[in-house]
C-alpha cells in the first residue's frame, strides 16, 4: 500500500506540540506517527491524501510555532509493524496502569497490565487523551457495569474496564482496522468483547458508563445517541478535545441533561465527566 509521508519541522519541538498536530492530523486521515528530533512525521495512505485538507487542519494552531514548515512526499512500502516496534515503550500510568506491546515482558509491580499491539489504530497509552480516560476508569465504581467505548481505535478503554471488573463491553469504530484491532487485542489480553464496525448508529444497548475519545466535532454530533443510551445514573466520560472546547461540550451535555461531575487535564487535552 502506497503512503504519503508529510514531515513537519517545527520549534519549539516539545512533545505538546506533537501531540497538537497529530491530533489534527489523525482528523483529516493521517493514521501513523512518528516523532523526529525536529518535530514530527505523519503518514496517510496517498489515495486519502489531499494537500489542502493537511494544510487547513494545521492552520488554526500555527501561530503557536516560532516556526513551521512542511514537505510532502511518497514513500515506499514499509513493514509498519517493524517501524512501530522499533520506536514502541511501555507506558505507565501513575503507577497503576501498564500498558506494553505483546514483546514486552509482565510487570507485577502494576494492577493493571495491558497489552497493546496498534497496528494503525490509535490508542497506545502514549497520547494524552488516552492516558487521562484511564484515569478516569480508575475513578468509576466498574464491577458488573456495561461499557461502551465509542471510538475505540485499539480498543484499550473497553480491556481496561473489562479488567477492572466491568461486567461487559462493545466497542465501536468507524474505521475496519481498528475493529479488526480491537478484535485481536481483547484476545491478546484475554478478554471478551464484542466489536461493531460502525458509527453511534450502531448503538442499540444500554450502558452503565459510555466512553468517547474522538474529537470535539464528532462529540457534540454524537452526544444526543450517548445520552440516549446511558443508564440513569450512567457515567459518561470524553476526551479527544482542548482546554478552548470545554464550554461548548458542557453546555450541550447540560442540553442533553447530562449534569457536569468533574475534569481532569494533561498539557492542554482534557477529559470531562458527566452523570446522567
Amino acid at each position: 500500500m502506497q503512503y504519503t509521508e508529510t514531515q513537519l519541522i517545527f520549534k519549539p519541538a516539545t512533545p505538546e506540540n506533537r501531540e497538537i498536530l497529530s491530533a489534527l492530523l489523525a482528523e483529516v486521515g493521517y493514521d501513523s506517527f512518528m516523532d523526529t528530533p525536529t518535530g514530527l512525521s505523519a503518514y496517510i495512505i496517498t489515495s486519502n491524501f489531499d494537500a489542502a485538507a493537511t494544510m487547513a487542519a494545521i492552520e488554526p494552531v500555527r501561530s503557536i510555532f516560532e516556526q513551521l514548515n512542511i514537505v510532502n512526499k511518497p514513500v515506499p512500502d514499509v513493514d509498519w509493524n517493524a517501524e512501530w516496534e522499533k520506536n514502541f515503550t511501555p507506558i505507565t500510568i501513575d503507577d497503576k496502569c501498564r500498558i506494553r506491546a505483546p514483546f514486552h515482558e509482565y510487570d507485577a509491580n502494576y494492577q493493571l497490565d495491558i497489552i497493546i499491539e496498534p497496528k494503525m489504530s490509535f490508542g497506545t497509552g502514549h497520547h494524552a487523551t488516552t492516558t487521562l480516560m484511564i484515569r478516569q476508569l480508575f475513578d468509576i465504581e466498574l464491577d458488573n457495569k456495561t461499557i461502551l467505548d465509542m471510538g475505540c481505535g485499539t480498543g484499550v478503554l473497553a480491556i481496561a474496564a473489562l479488567k477492572l471488573g466491568a461486567a461487559s463491553a462493545i466497542a465501536i469504530d468507524i474505521d475496519h482496522w481498528s475493529a479488526v484491532n480491537a478484535e485481536e487485542n481483547a484476545l491478546r489480553n484475554n478478554v471478551q468483547m464484542a466489536v461493531i464496525e460502525g458509527g453511534a448508529e450502531q448503538i442499540n444497548d444500554k450502558f452503565d458508563v459510555i466512553l468517547a475519545n474522538i474529537n470535539r466535532n464528532i462529540l457534540l454530533e454524537q452526544m444526543p445517541a450517548y445520552a440516549t443510551a446511558l443508564n440513569a445514573n450512567g457515567t459518561l466520560c470524553l476526551s479527544g478535545f482542548y482546554k478552548t472546547d470545554i464550554d461548548i461540550l458542557k453546555e450541550k451535555a447540560q442540553s442533553l441533561n447530562l449534569h457536569f461531575v468533574s475534569q481532569i487535564e494533561r498539557d492542554e487535552w482534557v477529559s470531562l465527566k458527566f452523570e446522567k
